[in-house]
């Protein structure tokens, strides 16, 4: 009878294990299905407006590691798009991402409906010379494929 228990036991904790990778697998599959392709859109400018507002990320890849998920990607102004790695919150059905550009500009973006990222990049002290006000910049991005 003790032999019946410990081996339940076992077959239990293992059903329990193969379970929880599923629903890894299952969350990592609807984020890289939500996330990965491309995204085109504008981020605003208060100060310098000769400067290109159109802005494109390209996120080619979602996986968890150590337990967070992160995205890799490439973010710019076409045609020079350089390499981002991509922080990735989940809150229920809520997805943020973060990231900070090679100029220092940190980029917070919310997921919405699939289909749209909105937020703000926040510039460094040094890219708002000369602005008063806020170092905000609204961005918005829509997946094209």
């Amino acid at each position: 009878m003790r032999l019946r228990m410990r081996t339940g036991a076992a077959l239990w904790l293992a059903v329990l294990m193969v379970l929880s990778c599923v629903g890894v697998s299952h969350a990592q599959v609807d984020l890289a299905k939500v996330l990965v392709g491309r995204w085109e859109g504008e981020q605003e400018y208060i100060t310098v407006r000769s400067e290109d507002p159109k802005r494109t990320l390209v996120i080619e890849s979602v996986n968890q590691m150590d337990g967070k998920w992160v995205a890799n990607g490439r973010y710019g102004t076409p045609p020079g798009l350089g390499r981002v790695k991509i922080a990735i919150e989940t809150s229920g059905k809520d997805v943020s991402l973060s990231w900070t550009g090679g100029s220092g500009t940190q980029y917070q973006l919310n997921v919405m409906q699939d289909k749209h990222l909105v937020g703000k990049a926040t510039l460094t002290v040094g890219q708002n010379k000369g602005a008063s006000g806020s170092r905000d910049r609204t961005l918005k991005l829509d997946k094209v494929n």
